[in-house]
C-alpha cells in the first residue's frame, strides 16, 4: 500500500478530504487543480456544515414551485435560456427522483451519511489543528409568514424531526433574543442547535492543504485534459506531461462531466451557480448563520466580515456574473437587517448538482481503478470529510460505514 500512488483531481474540499483520508491510510497521494487549493466552489459557500439538510430538494411540491419561482425576479431560482438544453437530462431524472419511492430513498441515503458526518469531521479538523476554524452555535431558519412558517411545521421541518434532527421552533420574540441586531421582519422559526459553522472556508481549505504537503503529499498547480484508464492503473493527461497512477479519484466537481464523457460514463450533472456577498454591518453583529428561507439566503458570520450566500442559477460555469441577482440579495438582506449594508465583495461559483440530490461516491464499475467524489450540490462542506472517508474505505478494499450503492456513478445508466 505505501508504494501506490493515487491522484485525485480536484483541489476543493471533497478533494482536500479524500486526500487527507488516503494519506492517513499510507498512500502517496497527488493532488491536481488548476486553482489553489479552496479556490472554485469550495470558496463560496455558506460555511455551514448542515446537519438538518437531510431531504432531497427533488420532490413534486418543489416541482409545483418551480414555475411561479421562475417567474418572480427576486426569487432564489433562475435559469438563462441558452442552458436549456443541458438541462433537458437533467429535468428528466429530477422528475424520476420526485416519486415518492425514490424520495423516500433518497432521504434515507441522506440520512445514513449524516450519520457519520461529524466523526468524519472531527478527524481532519483535529489532524489539520482547524478546531479554531469551526464554531458551534447553532443556526436559525427564519419566516417572514406566519402561514408559510406553520406550514413548515408540518411538513419539512416534521419530516426532518422524524429523521432525528434536533430542532426548536422560535417565536419572533425568542429569536430577537438570540439575535438582538436582525430587523423584525420574521414571524419566528427553527433552530438547529447542532449546526457548526467555519469562519473561513477558505482557510479550512487552506489547514487541510497544509497538513497534506506537510506529510509528503504533492499539489500540482496544472489542467487535467483527459484520463486514460489502464490495465492496470490509469493516466491522466495535463497541460506538459501525462501521470501514471495506480488509482485516481476525480473530485473536480462540474468538471468531472468532461473528463468522464469520452470515457462512456453519462453524468447527468448541471452547473448550480452560488452568488455571495462579503457585508460590513458596521456595529451590528450576528453570532451564528441566519437563513431567510423563504428567500433561500444566509447570512454567516466569518473573519472577513458577514457572508450573505444564496441563489439557485442554473447557467454555464464561466458565465458571467449577474449583477441583478447581487442586487436582489441585498435587498434581502437590507430587509433581514433593517438597513442597508456595505459590500466589500462579490463572487459567483458552480455548484455540481445532480438531479437526484445525492453526491457521487464510489469506483466505477467499468473502471473500478477510478473513483468518484462530486455533485453534492450545496452539501459539498457538509459532507467532504465523510466522502473521502468512504473512497479511502472503498479503495482499501475495507466495509465503509455507509453503503454506497445509492451514490453509485451507474444509477444514471
Amino acid at each position: 500500500m505505501q508504494d501506490s500512488q493515487i491522484g485525485i483531481i480536484g483541489a476543493g474540499v471533497v478533494g482536500l478530504s479524500t486526500a487527507l483520508w488516503l494519506q492517513k491510510a499510507g498512500y502517496q497521494v497527488t493532488l491536481i487543480d488548476k486553482e489553489l487549493p479552496g479556490m472554485g466552489a469550495s470558496f463560496g459557500n455558506a460555511g455551514l456544515f448542515a446537519d438538518y439538510a437531510r431531504l432531497p430538494f427533488a420532490r413534486f411540491s418543489m416541482m409545483r414551485k418551480m414555475p411561479g419561482l421562475l417567474m418572480d425576479s427576486s426569487s432564489p431560482l433562475s435559469m438563462h435560456s441558452n442552458y436549456i438544453p443541458k438541462l433537458l437530462p437533467y429535468g428528466w431524472r429530477f422528475f424520476k427522483a420526485c416519486f415518492a419511492d425514490n424520495y423516500a430513498k433518497g432521504k434515507i441515503a441522506l440520512s445514513q451519511l449524516h450519520q457519520h458526518t461529524v466523526q468524519a469531521d472531527e478527524t481532519l479538523l483535529r489532524i489539520s489543528g482547524a478546531q479554531d476554524l469551526i464554531k458551534a452555535q447553532g443556526c436559525l431558519g427564519l419566516f417572514a409568514d406566519q402561514q408559510d412558517f406553520q406550514n413548515a411545521q408540518q411538513g419539512d421541518l416534521l419530516e426532518r424531526r422524524q429523521q432525528g434532527v434536533n430542532l426548536e421552533f422560535l417565536n419572533a420574540g425568542q429569536v430577537a433574543d438570540l439575535e438582538p441586531d436582525l430587523a423584525a421582519f420574521h414571524a419566528g422559526g427553527v433552530f438547529y442547535p447542532d449546526t457548526r459553522f467555519t469562519v473561513s472556508p477558505l482557510g479550512l481549505c487552506r489547514r487541510y492543504a497544509e497538513h497534506f504537503t506537510g506529510n509528503g503529499g504533492k499539489i500540482l498547480r496544472d489542467q487535467a485534459l483527459s484520463v486514460t484508464p489502464k490495465i492496470p492503473g490509469v493516466s491522466v493527461k495535463l497541460t506538459d506531461e501525462t501521470l501514471e497512477f495506480d488509482h485516481l479519484v476525480i473530485c473536480a466537481g462540474v468538471a468531472s462531466k468532461e473528463l468522464l464523457t469520452p470515457l462512456g460514463v453519462k453524468m447527468p450533472m448541471v452547473s448550480e451557480r452560488g452568488y455571495h456577498l462579503t457585508l460590513d454591518l458596521g456595529e451590528k453583529q450576528l453570532q451564528r448563520p441566519v437563513g431567510w428561507l423563504d428567500k433561500s439566503v444566509f447570512l454567516t458570520p466569518m473573519a472577513g466580515g458577514v457572508r450573505l450566500a444564496g441563489t439557485a442559477e442554473f447557467a454555464a460555469a464561466d458565465a458571467p456574473l449577474d449583477e441583478s441577482k447581487a442586487q436582489t440579495m441585498l435587498e434581502h438582506a437590507k430587509v433581514m437587517l433593517g438597513e442597508t449594508p456595505h459590500i466589500t465583495s462579490t463572487w459567483v461559483g458552480s455548484r455540481p448538482s445532480t438531479p437526484d440530490s445525492l453526491p457521487v461516491i464510489g469506483p466505477l464499475q467499468r473502471y473500478p481503478q477510478i473513483s468518484l467524489g462530486f455533485g453534492h450540490g450545496h452539501l459539498g462542506l457538509t459532507f467532504g470529510a465523510v466522502t473521502g472517508q468512504l473512497i479511502s474505505c472503498a479503495i482499501q478494499g475495507e466495509p465503509g460505514a455507509v453503503d454506497l450503492t445509492p451514490f453509485a456513478p451507474e444509477r444514471f445508466n
